[in-house]
């Protein structure tokens, strides 16, 4: 059956629209996992430094490619439990890792906090975003109450980007890069060694 040019004009017209249905077969391999969690008290402050393992979907490298910049969002909550009442919030923190791309420089740009530094590839950043060392999340003192809980949570923050693509990546398994809440024992935690 021979094509006509309409037929040929409407798939070229509709390709880039394809790119953007969400995609569910790669769900199961875009989570976040805890790799390793360190608590040190030093004088009279907590320290914590994590290890992640997660990869970043293509989709994602090509808006990356194309000037959308990325948030990544470490969170902290440092809860005591109580049977009595409810749980008291002890600490809880923070902290965003930005990526972005400049097309004309060809450079990538990593923030984290207040700083912010350039690489040549990609390849670069990411281990830098996988790795926190000695972020403060709270006083050492916090140490000495009871029945403590910490719980730790890495994510990409879809509200950080621009609305219109917001409402395009929504149910788009490539753009869910979330660990969820993960607890970490305390006590293995203050007993392990920086990676």
């Amino acid at each position: 059956m021979p094509l006509s040019r309409r037929t040929l004009c409407t798939a070229a017209a509709a390709a880039p629209l394809a790119a953007l249905v969400p995609c569910t077969a790669h769900a199961e391999g875009n989570n976040m996992q805890l790799m390793q969690a360190v608590l040190e008290p030093q004088g009279k402050d907590l320290y914590l430094s994590l290890s992640w393992e997660y990869d970043l979907p293509e989709t994602l490298i090509d808006s990356l490619r194309r000037g959308i910049a990325l948030y990544f969002v470490c969170e902290v909550r440092l809860q005591q439990k109580r049977w009595y009442w409810t749980d008291k919030d002890l600490a809880y923190q923070e902290l965003v890792q930005r990526i972005s791309f400049s097309p004309l420089t060809r450079q990538y740009r990593f923030s984290r906090g207040g700083l912010s530094q350039t690489y040549d590839k990609l390849e670069q950043i990411l281990p830098i975003t996988r790795h926190l060392i000695g972020w403060r999340i709270a006083d050492s003192s916090v140490l000495d109450s009871s029945s403590l809980e910490l719980e730790v949570r890495m994510r990409l923050d879809l509200s950080r980007l621009p609305k219109p693509l917001q409402v395009v990546v929504g149910g788009n398994s490539d753009w869910e890069l979330d660990s969820d809440w993960v607890p970490v024992d305390i006590e293995q935690a203050l007993q392990a060694k920086l990676f």
